[in-house]
């Protein structure tokens, strides 16, 4: 026991190191969100190339999730709650738009590659990584090793994608506008900061006794959201708040790569990978269509109708100053949509070809 408590410690050292080591480099190069892309580099490719073992807390992953919820929860208002609802018939055709392209492009994946038609079509649904590989678990009739190496591929690169394109390419100046906050400067009413949180919590824990999708990410935003649209003076998180945060979320989402995968990038990593950059491609000219149809600017279109997480999408839009609000009414719509709707029907889809096919 004593030595398994070791084991896990240094490897938890080890990937605290490697973490910092990416957020430092990436902030040498002065690259997008360096404490959440900087981690999540250095540790997928440590991880991967190495085969060593590491280990990061899922405690931590949820600290992360629940900051970015309160953050995301704090931008909605009175105002930005009509605008959404005005967005409402959009939100719903950018959903079903961005599911049908997604599981079209699981079918080429399907095409070329001679993998079996229900594995291509789970692997290629937009939703969270972690709830797809739970309800692949539970479907024992599809390959979830498959299924989660695709999701993982897909995740990676539309979160390390989206942020450069984003920065870079459609609203460049954020990317020499948006230095490190400064840490420790901040003035915020801790009381109330605090008790708020602790709400969080408390709501974050109900939601998974629910099962709320992404629970310590949505339930702190649909109470602190409640709280802020109902004129309660909800404090902002500090800039350290948010950078301990992007950190402790980027190694996260860098432990999804496993060695264990190496097997799939010869079979399918390239058509994963190929697709996925197709998506990204899709939900930019969905992102073009609503700039055209709605108020909206580009930068708020493109992480509204991005195949990421709302949580790294969110973080994206505090540096490019995009509309945090409207980001996630789009994001979370999807999040449930495919959660309660899309993936139970393509169980139900699953399960019953395979009934028909014995």
């Amino acid at each position: 026991m004593q030595l398994f408590l070791s084991n896990k410690s240094s490897a938890f050292i080890e990937t605290m190191v490697i973490g910092i080591l990416g957020s430092l480099l990436f902030h040498l190069l002065h690259a997008p969100l360096p404490w959440m892309l900087g981690p999540l580099t250095g540790v997928t490719i440590w991880h991967f190339s190495t085969g060593r073992t590491l280990y990061w807390p899922t405690p931590l992953r949820n600290i992360a999730l629940l900051l970015i919820g309160y953050m995301l929860g704090s931008s909605f208002t009175q105002r930005t709650v009509h605008e959404i609802t005005q967005h409402f018939p959009y939100i719903i055709a950018v959903t079903l738009s961005t599911v049908l392209g997604s599981l079209l492009l699981g079918l080429i994946i399907v095409k070329k590659t001679n993998i079996k038609l229900i594995d291509g079509l789970f692997g290629s649904v937009p939703g969270g990584l972690s709830q797809v590989a739970i309800l692949s678990e539970e479907t024992k009739e599809v390959d979830t090793g498959t299924i989660v190496f695709m999701q993982t591929i897909r995740v990676i690169l539309v979160i390390l994608l989206i942020p450069f394109l984003t920065m870079y390419f459609i609203k460049p100046e954020a990317s020499l506008n948006s230095p490190a906050p400064e840490v420790g400067t901040e003035a915020v009413a801790y009381p109330s900061l605090f008790g708020l949180l602790l709400l969080a919590i408390i709501g974050a824990f109900l939601g998974k006794k629910l099962k709320l999708p992404a629970t310590f990410l949505t339930a702190p935003l649909l109470i602190i959201a409640l709280f802020s649209i109902t004129a309660v003076e909800v404090p902002a998180l500090p800039p350290s708040f948010m950078l301990i945060s992007q950190y402790f979320l980027g190694i996260y989402l860098g432990l999804y790569l496993k060695k264990e995968m190496r097997s799939n990038i010869r079979r399918i990593g390239f058509y994963s990978i190929f697709t996925s950059i197709l998506l990204v491609f899709f939900s930019f000219l969905l992102a073009i269509l609503l700039t055209k149809i709605t108020s909206i600017n580009l930068a708020t279109a493109f992480l509204s109708t991005a195949p990421g997480g709302l949580a790294e999408m969110g973080v994206t839009a505090t540096i490019v100053d995009a509309d945090l609000a409207m980001i996630s009414g789009y994001q979370l719509f999807r999040i449930f949509f495919i959660m309660f709707i899309a993936l139970p029907l393509l169980q139900w889809w699953i399960r019953r070809k395979v009934q028909l096919n014995q």
